[in-house]
């Protein structure tokens, strides 16, 4: 993290003058230029990425989106990836050291959508790789607020997931206009005729049902005899036709923001300079509010700590405190709401450094920062060592897995707070870095597949009680190695007949997408597995 955000002593300058003027200044809203938008100006290489446009909008129709899953999202990202590369190769880009680090995450993302189904981090892998991908266009082009991912990564993700797009939305019309304006010879007349073919398609299916209307017999025959011959090809056809209609503004979508971020079109929305003044003019909170804000909150939790020691601290000696006869209901209880606590502090955090006034000069709110940081860690912990408790009494899930990864984000997040009272960096890159490669290393791992495998490893060893065979179904295919393994092992006769039935549900959905674009290497090994074992 060698990259610092917005440099805090420049923040407190602009602050500090913006205060001595007229009240407006320190309410400012983000400025938006006036400036207008140069004309697209497109070339040869523009008007081919344009066409190829509408292929990478037909793959997003057919492969992702209304399926998220398997080899299709895989091979649709690497071609994305590589077309995108090369036309910005090709437009003499200088692609930024950051947007490597963005493209490997898109990729890694992609790959493991060919590899595994990740039931459990549905839909979120999906939402991280599409932002990552948007993300790294913009970074690739060095269009980011501040040259680099900092403080001001959400008004980065606002500028290229709407405003750089729809403000290039019609150009990619403009690039495929230069090859008749051109003449370029038989792209020309190809381009005419696939433009004929197109208009005659979509006026007959308009004119056709009215001819059928107003036949006495004949015309009908003739239609259904040359339908015939195209019998158990209607379905596919009707959803091809209706995946080339989603190609067209996907691919408009897509040329706009890839070609308006090469061409640095309708991107100086957001000036930098005047960014970080308006910025500094959010700091209106006087200190005194901030600090009895900050110290009222930190006694209440001093009190709340101190008032139930025994009860709060007893999950780290792995015991139940006195009058909790249940695990379960012990480890639930305050676990959520101690997690929703640290969210709030965080934000409090957030929200006092960024209004305060002169946040950096100030030794006592930097005290408060490291006391509030630290008591939220000890929360944090708590939380940690409930559900740690309770994990240990019922095994693992999806469920409970992830609270412990968002936790260990939450931790990193506060020794970031802790550390920013000394060390001048962003903390928005730090957790958007830290929260990316988390979030992208579970990707990879297959983590139903770890839950599985850790219920399955505790049950047969004799220190689970039950294996649950829901946690299996919400698994998916992943669960399916850990599922053989104790069905093989465990003669107990009602949990073989769920396991041979979670199997067998399993091996028919592997069947169904067999070869298809929503397979995968995980689902070909559940065939080749479940075949080997039940058949």
């Amino acid at each position: 993290m060698n990259e610092t955000g917005i440099n805090n002593d420049e923040m407190d300058m602009i602050s500090d003058n913006l205060l001595g003027v007229q009240s407006e200044a320190n309410t400012a809203a983000i400025p938006v230029s006036n400036k207008r938008k140069a004309p697209f100006v497109p070339d040869r290489k523009d008007s081919y990425f344009a066409l190829f446009a509408f292929v990478l909008g037909f793959l997003f129709a057919r492969w992702v989106l209304f399926a998220w899953q398997g080899w299709g999202v895989t091979l649709f990202t690497l071609v994305f990836c590589g077309s995108v590369i090369l036309y910005m190769m090709k437009k003499e880009v200088q692609i930024t050291k950051a947007a490597w680090f963005w493209l490997a995450v898109v990729i890694l993302i992609g790959i493991s959508f060919g590899l595994w189904s990740n039931n459990g981090l549905a839909p979120w892998h999906g939402l991280l790789l599409f932002c990552s991908a948007v993300y790294w266009i913009l970074s690739a082009n060095g269009l980011l607020v501040l040259g680099q991912t900092s403080n001001l990564f959400l008004l980065d993700g606002y500028n290229t997931l709407f405003v750089i797009p729809f403000s290039n939305f019609g150009c990619q019309y403009q690039g495929l206009a230069f090859l008749k304006n051109n003449r370029l010879g038989r792209g020309k007349t190809f381009f005419h005729v696939v433009l004929g073919l197109f208009l005659t398609f979509i006026v007959a299916l308009m004119v056709l049902p009215l001819l059928l209307e107003a036949d006495s017999g004949g015309f009908t025959q003739l239609i259904k005899g040359i339908l015939e011959g195209f019998r158990g090809i209607g379905q596919d056809f009707w959803e091809t036709f209706w995946q080339a209609i989603l190609a067209i503004p996907i691919a408009a979508y897509i040329f706009a923001l890839v070609a308006g971020s090469t061409h640095k079109r309708g991107t100086d929305l957001f000036d930098q300079e005047s960014t970080i003044k308006s910025i500094s003019g959010l700091r209106i909170l006087p200190l005194t509010t901030v600090y009895i804000l900050m110290s009222s909150l930190t006694i209440l939790y001093f009190v709340f700590i101190g008032s139930q020691l025994p009860y709060f601290f007893s999950a780290f000696a792995g015991q139940r405190p006195e009058g909790w006869q249940i695990y379960s209901e012990y480890a639930r209880s305050g676990f959520f709401e101690l997690c929703r606590i640290a969210v709030i502090n965080l934000l409090v955090l957030t929200t006092s450094n960024i209004m305060s006034q002169q946040p950096r000069k100030n030794i006592l709110l930097k005290i408060l920062n490291a006391l509030l940081a630290l008591l939220t860690l000890l929360l944090i912990a708590t939380a940690f060592s409930k559900m740690a408790l309770y994990i240990g009494a019922y095994g693992l899930s999806m469920r409970r897995f992830l609270p412990c990864v968002f936790m260990i984000f939450m931790a990193i997040i506060c020794g970031g707070v802790i550390a920013l009272q000394k060390w001048s960096f962003s903390i928005s890159r730090l957790a958007v870095g830290v929260g990316v490669i988390m979030f992208c290393t579970l990707c990879i791992v297959n983590p139903d597949s770890l839950v599985a495998r850790y219920n399955a490893q505790r049950y047969l060893s004799g220190t689970l009680e039950n294996f649950d065979v829901e946690i299996l179904y919400r698994s998916g295919p992943a669960g399916v190695d850990s599922a053989l393994r104790v069905y093989e092992i465990d003669n107990g006769p009602e949990l073989q007949f769920k396991l041979k039935e979670y199997l067998l549900i399993q091996q028919q959905q592997a069947e169904e997408v067999a070869g298809q674009h929503g397979d995968n290497w995980e689902r070909a090994q559940v065939r080749q597995e479940i075949s080997q074992y039940l058949d």
